[in-house]
């Protein structure tokens, strides 16, 4: 049976079965993309993550080892120039030059060597600048006392130093590196200051520079040495690796392009050399390879293919089995009342013999009115009182066969406002009065005043309550009271039909709305009636129950909700 909504009194059937096919459609395809996209989706889900963890701990274990060689090559780096400067202050010639003449070329010959030296100068023991070869011209006598790096130098044991890059008296960013030969009055100091950009631009030419973004930073986490995809130096950064182990990797701390790093420490100085992924995201290392991207789409385009054409031929096989079912539920509803009307024949006939009755009793007195014989004897007689009986009579004859015909007569569904109680006096006082009368049962009206007009189908619900009435007459042989009682439930609206008779098991309770199922005797009942009222009363939005107890009698009680509702459409 196909339950469709009704949006309007009356509509096509084609667009009735083009909604149908619509939401049948959207259905199946969504069940089917879960069935289908699902499985597809948890385990891309599930080789992605795989291939990341793999890439991830192939990233951590590359990062480590460039990050590894590259703190060696600078450490190598600096301590080349600190020999440089440490074999030229060993020199035994460097005593005996005229350093205010020979200083300039000694600071070529290391510039030679390495262009990151920026000057040269000699430090007495008094920490006093005695010569110097350089960019900067000092008008002053400059003194390192109370320098920090001059102060490491003259601690027991100290010989060589590197400062972190600071300003100092030029105001420009640089690293002192200095070197100590000597005790008391004899001590001397080589120092010179490197530039910052010459130990970047080496930093970007060591091996897998191409790789990854590079920097070098103190214990605080200010850069001293950086690629310019990194910062400046003396600006502070996210990076501060922790001490032990000396080398290792980071996850999740650091700035938003170096949230994760290796790490290696520096032996010649107190930094820390941190190296992160260059070519992450945009198919880099951590982003989604373009070959799986492109395998992925080529699969879930031949999926959504396959899903719709196997949509489209769910559907259709689906609407097919409706229509047919549809077919064979309008037959069963017809069957059903056609042998409602067998059942009533009896009681209808009686209902149109008494208007016959007075036809045929008005007609005879006209006929006695026009004999000769009975002229003399009668007074006139009032034609127009007969003529009046005579056409009440016709037109309720008429009334009682259109009445019996609109109920037989299979129609489309036709939801309207109607009056619940209009309808239940229609079959307990017209179509069933009779019967009623005959049978010796008496019914009661319990009508609830509350209730207002509702949404429905009047020939669909007037056949549930012939059925219902019908099923109480035979259920009280020796008659007695038939009570119906109306309701307000909130937004739904009750109709018990209660009878007097033997009532039920309940085993039958549990069968009792089977298709083919009667406790009639056999040849008295369809089976047809109950399993049919259920049907339609489900299919209007409402619920159908039965209360019964043997030797007592049944309640059979049907809720129907007061708004627009659904109905079955029997093509």
């Amino acid at each position: 049976m196909v339950v469709r909504s009704v949006e309007k009194p009356r509509r096509g059937k084609r667009s009735v079965v083009s909604e149908e096919f619509r939401e049948l459609f959207w259905k199946t395809l969504g069940r089917l993309v879960l069935l289908y996209f699902v499985p597809l989706l948890l385990l891309a889900g599930f080789f992605y993550l795989q291939y990341r963890n793999l890439v991830q701990s192939s990233l951590r274990a590359h990062l480590e080892v460039i990050a590894e060689h590259q703190a060696s090559t600078f450490d190598l780096f600096l301590r080349e120039r600190l020999v440089n400067l440490g074999n030229l202050l060993d020199d035994p010639r460097f005593r005996e030059m005229d350093l205010e003449r020979e200083l300039p070329s000694l600071l070529r010959e290391l510039q030679l060597t390495s262009p990151a030296f920026v000057d040269l100068g000699v430090v007495n023991a008094a920490g006093d600048l005695i010569h110097y070869a350089g960019p900067v011209s000092y008008s002053e006598t400059v003194n390192y006392r109370n320098e920090s790096w001059f102060q490491e130098l003259l601690e027991p044991g100290g010989t060589s130093v590197i400062t972190e890059i600071y300003r100092g008296f030029r105001d420009q960013p640089h690293f002192t590196l200095a070197v100590r030969r000597g005790e008391g009055e004899d001590l001397s100091v080589l120092r010179s200051a490197l530039s910052p950009e010459q130990l970047s631009s080496y930093l970007a030419t060591l091996e897998g520079a191409n790789e990854v973004y590079a920097a070098i930073v103190n214990d605080e986490g200010i850069l001293q040495v950086a690629t310019s995809a990194v910062g400046e130096p003396l600006n502070p950064t996210g990076f501060v690796p922790p001490q032990e182990p000396e080398r290792g990797f980071v996850s999740g701390n650091g700035p938003e392009h170096m949230s994760d790093y290796a790490y290696a420490r520096l032996n010649e100085t107190p930094w820390t050399l941190v190296v992160t992924d260059a070519t992450a995201g945009g198919g880099g290392i951590l982003g989604i390879p373009h070959t799986f991207v492109l395998g992925m789409l080529v699969v879930f385009f031949m999926a959504g293919v396959v899903i719709l054409v196997r949509t489209r031929q769910v559907v259709g096989t689906q609407m097919a089995v409706q229509e047919h079912e549809a077919e064979l539920s309008g037959q069963l509803v017809q069957a059903a009342k056609l042998a409602s009307v067998g059942e009533l024949a009896a009681g209808i006939a009686h209902e149109i013999n008494n208007p016959l009755a007075v036809i045929a009793e008005e007609v005879g007195v006209l006929k006695d009115s026009l004999d000769p014989e009975l002229e003399e004897d009668e007074e006139p007689v009032d034609l127009q009182e007969h003529l009046d009986a005579i056409h009440e009579a016709v037109f309720r004859c008429r009334d009682i066969t259109r009445k019996l015909l609109t109920f037989v007569r299979k129609t489309e569904v036709n939801i309207q406002s109607q009056d619940l109680h209009e309808i239940l006096d229609e079959v307990l006082d017209t179509m069933m009065g009779n019967e009623l009368a005959i049978s010796n049962v008496t019914p009661e009206k319990r009508y609830d005043p509350r209730i207002p007009e509702i949404q429905t189908d009047r020939n669909q619900l007037i056949q549930v309550f012939v059925n219902l009435v019908k099923n109480a007459i035979d259920a009280m042989p020796g008659g007695g009271p038939l009570t119906v009682t109306t309701e307000l439930r909130d937004d739904r609206v009750a109709v018990a039909v209660r009878d007097s008779g033997k009532g039920m098991t309940p085993g039958h309770m549990e069968r009792v709305f089977l298709p083919f199922f009667t406790t009639k005797d056999p040849g008295k009942g369809t089976g047809l009636g109950l399993s049919v009222s259920y049907t339609i009363i489900q299919n209007f939005g409402g619920d159908f129950y039965v209360e019964s107890t043997l030797g007592e009698g049944s309640t059979f009680t049907v809720e129907l909700p007061l708004g627009k509702t659904s109905s079955p459409v029997f093509d």
